[in-house]
């Protein structure tokens, strides 16, 4: 796949130990398992990153660990970015997917825009914390630059609802599949300032 200039780029880290216990990880991390250190060489091999090409990534170890698998055969090195981390769940971390499928708080956590789990985010100020990001880095690049990002799957839905008009509350844009690449005109960033 060529990465054309002027492009967005989105890239979801592979699965996860913790993802194949069923287990939400959150802001903790967890290894990649082989299979996604396979995606993410296959991709690097195949995505044609050029010399136009800024790839950003989410500080968290197995975001960063993709993009640096992505970017090693176009010796592009990722930059870290702490802004583009996962949703902070706040108490759910670590909780087993099966537990919170027997809390009563949860669906409202997992979908309304505006609840706040203790000690986490709300996906409204993941939005604003992500959005505000991406537009910045849109508008301090030059406009031929591919912006090439690696991050997270509630990050990703939410930009993705927002740039197809389709967010709503309850959110319940549909999860990308790891190692799936996003791609939109830089200029769709634009849409995302409705939102902030």
């Amino acid at each position: 796949m060529t990465a054309a200039p002027g492009r967005f780029l989105m890239i979801r880290h592979g699965r996860t130990t913790a993802n194949a216990h069923g287990i939400l990880m959150g802001r903790t991390d967890s290894p990649l398992l082989p299979e996604a250190l396979q995606q993410a060489e296959h991709l690097g091999r195949t995505l044609a990153l050029g010399p136009t090409t800024a790839l950003h990534s989410s500080d968290q170890p197995r975001a960063l660990r993709t993009a640096h698998l992505i970017g090693l055969p176009h010796r592009v090195r990722p930059l870290p970015d702490e802004q583009l981390r996962e949703r902070h769940f706040g108490r759910y971390t670590l909780t087993p997917f099966t537990d919170l499928a027997h809390d009563p708080h949860w669906p409202a956590t997992d979908t309304a825009y505006d609840v706040r789990p203790d000690g986490g985010e709300s996906l409204r100020d993941v939005e604003l914390r992500v959005f505000t990001r991406l537009l910045d880095l849109h508008h301090t690049l030059p406009p031929d630059t591919t912006l090439a990002v690696v991050g997270h799957s509630t990050c990703w839905r939410l930009v993705e609802a927002a740039l197809h008009r389709r967010r709503h509350d309850p959110f319940d844009e549909p999860i990308p599949p790891p190692l799936a690449v996003l791609e939109h005109p830089r200029t769709a960033l634009e849409r995302l300032h409705q939102h902030l």
